[in-house]
């Protein structure tokens, strides 16, 4: 006989199906069956790394914009949505999920709940974001120019020693050296590691903060377990470890981090600094914060920075080397006697961010108290929703062919190839939008600008080829190419 315990257990589980399959709020928004009455669907998705992919497949499939992804959660491919769930008001509020993106006891400026708490921070460092700030530190002399040459030049020898280079992890080194030295006032040293060894034996050791920074982004194949299962589980990985490349990779970090912390001036508030001082200064001066958070905060700007500009940059970069007769018409408008406007130059690299998405899955939000309507389905308060670049990015009503590089899409030449369609702009989320966007987005565009300007500039990829056909990414909440290389040779 059924014991009644069991039974009764049983009896609650079955009910608890048929109440999500039938009778929730979401019954009647179209999705996968599995993901209707369970969170395993999204969940194993996510940890594959497919998300996005399967999530745009499911999208085609069912011919909607709203689909049901888990029983309380949405996915949105609708740019007419963006506005209102990450614009207005500051947008709708972050969901728990986000507690997993915090720094151990310290919370970040990206993962926040609270506004409140991360506009004290984000405004204590705006000031470094600012356009002008930027351009003036572009130059030969500047941080962000320096970097740069120093790029180029390591390309250039490679190149004429007649071996290759990995994309990814130059980019990485650049990313994370243009991040540090203007951010914190030191660089991380990623282009001079090992510069006392020959070229080639340099090439095969990658850079050392890459090992704690892919085990982070790998991680995040668990974000949307909730946040006491995920504390769990990074106590349990931390406890069973043997991995001592990324423990040193980390130390590294952290000594890095804390160097810079301890040459702080004293004596000399930051405001009176030029600029207001560093990142770093900023947070303690203005921000009033402590100086163990304000070690963790900028951890977390070198991390974001270093990582997301690199997949950018090299993505970019690798479609450059593809594409002669774009890298031919880039070279006409850098050298033009007036090149100023540069319109084909922001074409490349807004056609860049488009494919290179920093981060391709959904940045989800909680609906509010008053609803969400997209289209003709009414989404009620407390459903998770969001929208993934990587489904608005590859939209073929608005990008056709949506999975080839073409820049000239962003030009009115565009047009007559069938290539620019309205909406393309409103579509474009490679930063996020709205209040909660990406702080370093002006830092990264800048970057990505005087890389490729000078790149081209150089002619350095003249008789390059790739040594992949095209790039694949494993869609965690931070993207990462496979195999963290993108290889290339000179003829």
């Amino acid at each position: 006989m059924w014991s009644p315990i069991p039974l009764a257990a049983i009896i609650l589980f079955l009910g608890a199906i048929l109440h999500r399959l039938f009778f929730h709020s979401l019954s009647r928004v179209p999705g996968p069956f599995l993901a209707r009455f369970s969170s395993l669907y999204l969940h194993t998705i996510c940890y594959l790394g497919i998300e996005a992919t399967v999530l745009r497949h499911q999208h085609n499939k069912y011919k909607t914009k709203v689909l049901r992804v888990a029983p309380n959660s949405v996915s949105i491919s609708d740019s007419e949505a963006i506005a209102e769930i990450y614009v207005k008001g500051g947008g709708f509020p972050k969901d728990d999920r986000y507690k997993n993106f915090n720094l151990g006891p310290i919370v970040s400026i990206f993962s926040s709940l609270d506004r409140e708490y991360r506009d004290v921070r984000a405004k204590a460092v705006a000031p470094l974001f600012s356009p002008a700030q930027l351009r003036a530190e572009s130059g030969p002399e500047g941080v962000i120019g320096g970097c740069i040459a120093e790029f180029v030049d390591q390309l250039r020898k490679s190149k004429e020693a007649g071996i290759g280079a990995d994309l990814m992890d130059m980019c990485a080194r650049l990313s994370i050296d243009v991040v540090t030295g203007y951010l914190l006032g030191q660089r991380y040293g990623g282009l001079q590691e090992n510069a006392h060894l020959p070229l080639k034996e340099r090439q095969s050791l990658k850079l050392s903060a890459n090992s704690f920074i892919f085990a982070i982004v790998a991680f995040s194949r668990f974000s949307l377990l909730p946040h006491r299962i995920f504390q769990f589980l990074y106590a349990a990985s931390q406890r069973l470890s043997t991995n001592d490349e990324v423990t040193e990779s980390f130390a590294k970090l952290d000594r890095f981090t804390n160097r810079v912390l301890e040459s702080t001036t004293t004596g000399e508030k930051a405001s009176e600094k030029p600029n207001g001082g560093f990142y770093h200064e900023r947070l303690l001066s203005q921000a009033k914060i402590s100086q163990m958070e304000a070690a963790a905060q900028s951890q977390a700007v070198v991390f974001a920075g270093a990582d997301s500009t690199a997949v950018m940059l090299a993505t970019i970069l690798f479609h450059l080397v593809q594409n002669g007769a774009a890298r031919s018409r880039l070279l006409c408008e850098v050298r033009a006697d007036k090149p100023q406007d540069m319109r084909f130059l922001r074409a490349v690299v807004k056609e860049g961010l488009r494919l290179g998405m920093a981060n391709p899955t959904r940045m989800t939000r909680i609906v509010p108290s008053s609803g969400l309507r997209v289209g003709d389905t009414l989404l009620p308060p407390g459903t998770i929703v969001g929208c993934a670049a990587y489904n608005l990015h590859h939209d073929p009503d608005v990008f056709p062919e949506p999975f080839s590089f073409r820049p000239e899409r962003w030009l009115d030449d565009g047009t007559d190839r069938g290539l620019r369609r309205p909406g393309m702009e409103k579509s474009m989320i490679p930063f996020g939008v709205g209040s909660r966007a990406c702080i370093g987005k002006n830092l990264a565009q800048q970057q990505l600008h005087d890389t490729v300007v000078a790149i081209i500039d150089s002619e350095v990829l003249e008789g390059s080829r790739t040594c992949q056909e095209r790039i694949e990414i494993i869609e965690w909440f931070n993207a990462d190419i496979k195999g963290h290389r993108l290889n290339i040779k000179w003829s």
